[in-house]
């Protein structure tokens, strides 16, 4: 390309003299381009012939931030700014002044429609007109917005085209994949079978899903967009209203369960859980107006079993009394089988109130020293749930070394203890239970020439319900028995298998 300056400059009114092209030179590397091309063979001749509607309309795409191109002429020759260079990528700066048609083959129907309609005066505008373009050698698809308007020569003439290109690409991408996350988390709340509501941090309700709208029993519009507390006003003050508000203020998970009556008068409970999030707070929930009717249902039953086994008991207790004492039987046999029944009975006690779950081998063993004053008794160990079967065994089992330690023990005077301890020993896998009660300070003690009920029912019943070895042994000092078990752990969780045998 040859410089193509040289022809008579023109006055101005100052004194001095301007070139009528400079301010392509101003106009950015682009501009400069265009005012040093040779322009004689092209279908616009050369730069200083042209007409004064085209300079004036370059000068303003020349110093426009946006990408601008003029397709000037029946061919439509290209002429556009920096911004536009960029767009063109690769293909610049051999686009400058080639004919549009040429110069994005790709494309060439789509622009011999938009040179069709300028030249005749028309307008065309395109949002997300998505194209494939070759800017670096390799196709692209893009997306831009275009506007297309004619330029008109000074006859008033249509002469050619000013395009507006904008590059949205990314910009549609982005709400693309925007959308598609969306649609994902849609679905994924949609088939979610908790309720989920979503609110702002001034507690304006941004999303609810199917399951939510189905619980509460109004229409999806109802909640998007209201207030939390416009749309369940009475939870306001309410236990839950502090929760929610002190979670969204403090940032802090939470999880309740809350009985809650509907505007519609439903009454039920909902297991509820909170998270924050950036938008504010997450909230899930679940109605449980089942879960908690069969609580309370279990809950009735198990009361009145309990109450049954208890009447069951004391009226075994008044038969077996009576009868005993309408036999002849002596007092000795009747008083021993009516503290079993009654050491029975109590355990039951324990039992009851902690509905059968098990009992504490502390409460245990404090029941059955609670007769002889608890100044004659020293226990220790370590927390240890007993299951029900167990708890009873154990119970009627201390009941026996208690009494056996009143008649012929340590506390057959003022002066005798017994000391009742247990461990965990955790070097073995599985756990081992350790327990000992010992007596001291009571009479002499020799072995018994035979085993009775009693001996019987703490070595049989023990070891057969702890898996496990008892030992008795009758030392002068007073009586040693040692309780021997393997279990699977120390914790509560793990003690699962063992407790439910």
């Amino acid at each position: 390309m040859s410089s193509s300056s040289g022809s008579t400059p023109e006055p101005v009114g100052s004194g001095h003299t301007v070139d009528r092209i400079d301010f392509l030179r101003a106009g950015g590397e682009t501009g400069a381009l265009i005012a040093e091309m040779d322009w004689t063979d092209s279908p616009i001749g050369p730069v200083r012939d042209w007409p004064q509607t085209l300079l004036s309309a370059l000068g303003m795409l020349l110093h426009s931030p946006t990408p601008i191109v003029m397709l000037w002429g029946p061919k439509g020759v290209m002429l556009y700014n920096d911004a536009y260079s960029v767009f063109a990528g690769g293909r610049h700066p051999r686009l400058l002044g080639s004919n549009v048609l040429e110069g994005w083959p790709e494309v060439a129907d789509f622009n011999r429609h938009v040179m069709q309609v300028g030249l005749a005066g028309g307008s065309l505008s395109y949002k997300n007109q998505e194209l494939v373009l070759y800017r670096n050698g390799l196709p692209e698809s893009v997306v831009m917005n275009l506007d297309y308007s004619p330029v008109f020569d000074e006859a008033g003439r249509p002469a050619g085209v000013i395009a507006f290109v904008l590059e949205v690409t990314e910009q549609v991408r982005a709400e693309a994949a925007l959308k598609a996350e969306r649609d994902r988390a849609h679905s994924v709340l949609a088939g979610m079978t908790d309720g989920f509501l979503l609110l702002a941090h001034d507690f304006t309700i941004l999303e609810i899903n199917a399951e939510g709208v189905r619980v509460d029993g109004r229409p999806r519009e109802t909640f998007i967009g209201q207030n939390h507390w416009d749309v369940w006003p009475d939870t306001f003050d309410m236990s839950i209203g502090h929760i929610y508000r002190q979670a969204m203020t403090e940032r802090t998970a939470f999880a309740i369960e809350n009985r809650y009556e509907f505007p519609d008068g439903r009454i039920t409970w909902l297991d509820v859980r909170g998270n924050p999030v950036e938008e504010g707070l997450a909230i899930f929930f679940r109605d449980i107006t089942e879960r908690k009717l069969a609580e309370d249902h279990l809950r009735l039953m198990v009361h009145e079993l309990n109450h049954r086994v208890k009447n069951s008991l004391a009226t075994v207790q008044a038969i077996a009394t009576q009868t005993l004492r309408s036999g002849g039987v002596p007092h000795e046999v009747r008083e021993a089988l009516t503290s079993r029944l009654l050491a029975l009975a109590r355990a039951h006690d324990v039992l009851t109130d902690t509905k059968w779950a098990g009992a504490e081998l502390e409460e245990i063993a404090a029941q059955a020293a609670e007769p002889y004053g608890a100044d004659r008794f020293k226990i220790e160990g370590p927390r240890v749930t007993l299951p029900p079967r167990t708890a009873i065994a154990m119970a009627l089992a201390f009941h026996e070394l208690a009494t056996n330690a009143a008649k012929y023990g340590p506390l057959s005077n003022d002066t005798g203890q017994v000391h009742l301890g247990w461990r965990l020993d955790t070097d073995h896998s599985p756990l081992k239970l350790h327990l000992v009660w010992r007596e001291t300070g009571g009479p002499p003690v020799s072995p018994p020439k035979r085993k009775g009920f009693g001996s019987r029912l703490i070595q049989q019943g023990l070891a057969a319900e702890f898996v496990g070895e008892v030992r008795m042994e009758f030392l002068s000092s007073g009586l040693v028995c040692e309780v021997e078990a393997a279990v699977p752990s120390a914790k509560p969780e793990d003690w699962a298998d063992w407790r439910d045998r």
